[in-house]
């Protein structure tokens, strides 16, 4: 009997270009179902829960940004960036003369909302899209996720976890960043940047997140790949 199910979310345009980066995430813990999209007077009430998720996603792409050396080592000069080019023009990434400065404090300037100076990987401005593959494992009978109609709801959580707040009601509770937090480190810039999500799911086995079949506990891999729409010599960087 098959263990795992696999489904589709969402399959944009094909883009006929090759990543120019790929990695994986992992997040283990508690994973609740999104409600219904809160309004502007109404605070979301997973904010205090979708911003854990945001927080163990920050640790593993402050990693990555470490690691890599385009991201780590390429500067930039704050005026080019002000000027605000148009989208996808390269000479606002690789301007010279002037005063430079590391490409994460400049692009953190650029974010500074809600208390906190968010640093986005996946931009507009660079002409990138993400594509998400998601293995889904849970504390539950296999294939149940998708037959009860919630994944939609839990991937939801997952993607908010992913991308900058959009305002200051999903930082409630977390006004102040952390030590470590400045800047604050996301997947996303905007959730409309994603353009494949599928996702398969698959029972947990490891025995220590216990034997009661609770199915808010999870075990997640996303893999995360890069693709220009707009091909640049910046974006191309990124490999």
């Amino acid at each position: 009997m098959a263990t795992s199910s696999r489904v589709v979310l969402l399959s944009g345009p094909e883009i006929d270009t090759e990543a120019v980066m790929r990695f994986r995430l992992t997040y283990s813990g508690e994973l609740r179902p999104s409600g219904r999209e809160p309004d502007a007077q109404q605070p979301d009430p997973l904010a205090l829960h979708k911003h854990k998720l945001r927080q163990a996603f920050h640790v593993q792409l402050k990693q990555l940004w470490a690691t890599n050396k385009f991201l780590r080592e390429h500067e930039l000069d704050p005026r080019a960036i002000r000027a605000a080019r148009p989208v996808g023009d390269d000479r606002t990434y690789w301007s010279s003369g002037g005063r430079r400065a590391p490409m994460s404090e400049i692009v953190a300037d650029q974010y500074k909302e809600f208390g906190y100076r968010f640093l986005p990987l996946v931009r507009e401005d660079i002409s990138l899209l993400c594509s998400l593959k998601i293995l889904f494992l849970r504390r539950d009978i296999p294939g149940s996720v998708i037959s009860a109609g919630d994944i939609d709801n839990r991937i939801k959580t997952i993607i908010d976890g992913l991308r900058r707040p959009r305002n200051g009601k999903e930082v409630l509770g977390n006004e102040v960043p952390k030590e470590g937090e400045d800047p604050f480190f996301v997947l996303l810039e905007d959730d409309k940047l994603v353009t494949h999500l599928e996702v398969e799911t698959d029972t947990l086995l490891d025995p220590s997140t216990g034997g009661n079949f609770d199915h808010r506990l999870v075990h997640l891999v996303i893999t995360v790949e890069l693709r220009p729409y707009n091909v640049t010599l910046f974006n191309l960087s990124f490999s």
